[in-house]
């Protein structure tokens, strides 16, 4: 997983001037300005916050100096590593003279140097979700859902053969021998409705009640005449 990382640093220190790069546990050629890249921690890196599955993320820390130490030619490679890690958007870094008991435990005597982070993401295989499912006949792009009503008259009977238009549809619907229809309507929606009652034409304007069902549509009475 590291080695990614390392191939991009030693191309990155190869591309400032360093004629080779070489870790504390390698003796760098003589003669040579050498990158010296030490990896000595491993730390946190919160993921960004995403609805999917966030993938791993932390940072390599590394110890930066350049070999041979205290020559012209290592301390200009140095200056060039550190203003060019300071361009790159990734990398963070962090100056502070290191502990003595680091350079002791390297075996190494204090020399000028920085700290580097380099972060790295590993990608998580996203789980396989099952599509949503709309049901067909309460979601629909245009608003409307399919209800079902009855058409009735004053004493509860259903009225076959009436006439069923919302407001604005160009063909009107009929209700069945038990008085049904079923149409798609939107909430605002208002329902015209003409039934002959008393063999006298009655017409009554309907609003969807909510989400019950059915439409219930009572036709009243035709008026008495004297």
């Amino acid at each position: 997983m590291f080695d990614g990382v390392t191939r991009r640093l030693t191309d990155w220190a190869t591309a400032q001037g360093a004629s080779t790069v070489t870790s504390a546990s390698e003796t760098p050629p003589d003669g040579q300005a050498s990158a010296q890249l030490t990896l000595l921690a491993i730390l946190p890196f919160p993921p960004p916050r995403s609805q999917t599955r966030a993938p791993l993320r932390f940072r390599l820390r590394y110890l930066v100096t350049c070999a041979p130490s205290s020559t012209p030619a290592a301390e200009h490679l140095l200056g060039q590593l550190l203003v060019r890690a300071m361009q790159e958007p990734d990398f963070q870094v962090e100056l502070g003279d290191p502990a003595p008991e680091l350079w002791t435990a390297l075996g190494w005597r204090p020399q000028a140097a920085f700290w580097l982070l380099v972060p790295v993401t590993v990608p998580l295989e996203q789980p396989h979700a099952p599509l949503a499912r709309e049901h067909v006949l309460s979601v629909q792009s245009s608003g409307r859902v399919w209800r079902r009503g009855t058409v009735t008259d004053a004493q509860g009977q259903p009225v076959a053969g009436a006439r069923v238009q919302l407001e604005g549809a160009p063909e009107p619907l009929y209700t069945n021998p038990a008085g049904e229809f079923e149409l798609a309507a939107r909430p605002e929606d208002t329902l015209h409705v003409a039934a002959v009652v008393g063999g006298q034409v009655q017409e009554v304007l309907a609003q969807l009640p909510g989400r019950e069902t059915p439409w219930p549509v009572q036709v009243p009475p035709p008026e008495q005449t004297a």
